[in-house]
């Protein structure tokens, strides 16, 4: 089911959330990842984390050469480094060039509960960095949308 994306600011209590790592795979968790595939998917984003629907588990769908559920995903390996524009579902039409690792190995579970190593370069790294900083509660784009909302509000203020 296609289900509601939290939104910075408004609900930036939810969104700052440290995520849990998911101990079972339990009736919730499937029904949770079922609801993920269909959202991001609905909303053509490259990427979604649990939080973004209001549920802090270590989860997160990516959308990148097919569809990648990733439970409790750690980053194992990476290589090199590079910047590029990036964007987010609970951020909307706010973009922002960010520096990340241009490779990531990463180690996980996924939707059926198996051990996977997921190995990415590229955009498919950047995706799956992003989604990972969300377990943090954590987001570039948040502050990114902090700092543009304090520009225009002096911007106001020196108007008046």
């Amino acid at each position: 089911m296609v289900r509601k994306i939290y939104k910075y600011p408004e609900d930036k209590e939810i969104l700052e959330q440290k995520s849990v790592e998911v101990t079972e795979l339990t009736d919730e968790i499937k029904k949770l990842i079922e609801d993920l595939k269909d959202t991001v998917l609905y909303k053509h984003g490259a990427g979604i984390s649990a939080i973004q629907l209001g549920k802090p588990y270590r989860i997160c769908v990516i959308n990148w050469d097919g569809i990648h559920v990733l439970i409790n995903p750690v980053i194992t390996r990476s290589r090199g480094e590079k910047a590029m524009m990036e964007g987010c579902l609970s951020v909307p039409d706010v973009f922002v060039e960010t520096k990340r690792f241009q490779k990531v190995w990463i180690s996980a579970k996924d939707e059926n509960w198996n051990d996977i190593e997921y190995a990415e370069g590229g955009n498919g790294s950047y995706i799956a960095q992003h989604e990972l900083d969300h377990f943090e509660g954590t987001c570039t784009l948040f502050k990114e949308y902090d700092r543009l909302k304090e520009i225009e509000n002096a911007k106001v203020d020196t108007e008046n």
